[in-house]
């Protein structure tokens, strides 16, 4: 009868011990996952800005490669088929308009989702 006592006591003690490093840990990932999120995003629109610029100046080769740089940070989706739309629309016709249209999509859609 004690036995059986202690080992349900035991037990109750480790799946206590492992809830609690369960939450402890799915914290601090949350938290890492959140602050890399505005970290990446922080440094598209600065990419983004250095973009506008360079087509402000007229330096098409500047703009494709900020372009490309900030493919490369993006996830598969909506923006970054914007922003290769925008690649491929200055590589093959030096158009800046609509490279400026899909960057003014991009930052309008980081804007909206960051409140």
């Amino acid at each position: 009868m004690v036995a059986a006592r202690i080992q349900t006591y035991t037990v109750a003690i480790i799946a206590a011990v492992l809830f609690g490093l369960g939450v402890l840990i799915g914290t601090v990932m949350t938290r890492t996952a959140e602050g890399q999120a505005a970290v990446d995003q922080e440094k598209i629109n600065r990419q983004l800005k250095q973009v506008v610029k360079a087509l402000d100046s007229g330096d098409i080769a500047a703009a494709v490669e900020y372009l490309k740089e900030t493919v490369q940070g993006l996830p598969d989706g909506v923006a970054k088929t914007h922003l290769s739309v925008a690649i491929n629309a200055l590589q093959y016709s030096n158009d800046t308009k609509s490279p400026r249209m899909h960057v003014q999509l991009v930052q309008d859609s980081l804007q909206n989702s960051t409140g």
